[in-house]
């Protein structure tokens, strides 16, 4: 990394360490307090990057492996949705009366929502289970306008929309922001944050990268780990919004698009421990059973 002591950067075998960090059907009400307060309304990604501010874009061709090798390694770092088990998700009701198919970085509230759904009535026979995917998929479909959900108000009969968005994750906002306050006084908490430790890199298949954590615990574990080999590392942790992050690569891909390619190579997402766990759990317990099928426009997959 530029600018790094050598001494601080993660050794091979920290690296190792940091490998194995371990119709739409609606949500009943019961599970609507998930998006009860402001500050943890589930969000949207930004929108997507407009070509017309282009600087100094490569030509097609560039662009697109340049965005390719970023959904690649987006693609690593696992999400997850309730759905029943023809790939449709569960819906949950927005403050206008829309409906919301949240998508989950952290296992915790996803296993919440499916609770939530198998306890309503009918939810043993539903179908419910939770879905594997990843967060360069999640994000493609978090970017793409309302479309029509096929559900009416039940008092006005107005078509209701629908729109898929990151669900937050609590105790990660709250992590994050403890963080922040030691440096600002009223910070602005990301809804997904992430956290880069200066100084930190490591080394994979031969090239040095920069790992961006998404979870405090495990970004604190790893500067621990170095802090056994070099007694002297003690950096601040800077925390960031991983939405901005991957919207502003989306962008600079575009109008730089041999710096964003460079600046995509050099850094590594790392997905939270917890969330890499479920990830084998999940692929190694097929859950679901029968359910009704629902139209395909909604299909997760």
């Amino acid at each position: 990394m530029r600018g790094c002591s050598p001494a601080h950067r993660i050794t091979t075998a920290v690296a190792v360490v940091l490998a194995s960090l371990a119709g739409p059907e609606r949500v009943m009400n019961r599970f609507s307090g998930l998006l009860r307060d402001e500050a943890a309304v589930a969000i949207a990604a930004p929108a997507a990057p407009q070509l017309a501010e282009t600087k100094r874009p490569g030509n097609a061709l560039q662009v697109k492996r340049c965005r390719k090798a970023l959904r690649a390694k987006l693609q690593r770092v696992p999400a997850f949705v309730v759905t029943n088990d023809a790939g449709s998700p569960f819906l949950s009701p927005l403050s206008n009366g829309d409906q919301s198919a949240l998508m989950f970085l952290y296992p915790f509230e996803a296993q919440a929502m499916l609770k939530g759904v198998l306890k309503a009535p009918n939810g043993a026979s539903s179908g419910a289970m939770i879905t594997l995917s990843n967060l360069a998929r999640a994000y493609q479909l978090a970017e793409k306008p309302p479309i029509k959900s096929g559900l009416r108000d039940q008092i006005t009969n107005r078509e209701l929309n629908m729109v898929w968005q990151f669900g937050p994750h609590a105790a990660e906002q709250r992590a994050a922001q403890a963080l922040m306050v030691k440096s600002m006084k009223a910070p602005v908490v990301p809804k997904v944050p992430a956290y880069m430790v200066p100084g930190m890199a490591y080394d994979k298949r031969g090239k040095e990268v920069r790992p961006i954590f998404m979870s405090r615990k495990d970004a604190e574990a790893a500067i621990a780990k170095t802090g056994e080999v070099n007694g002297d590392f003690k950096p601040d942790v800077v925390v960031m919004d991983l939405l901005e992050l991957i919207h502003q690569l989306q962008v600079n891909a575009v109008i730089d698009t041999a710096a964003a390619e460079a600046e995509i190579a050099s850094i590594e997402f790392v997905p939270p421990s917890e969330s890499l766990e479920f990830q084998t759990e999940l692929k190694s317990d097929k859950m679901g059973t029968k359910a009704r099928i629902v139209p395909p426009d909604f299909r997760w997959h």
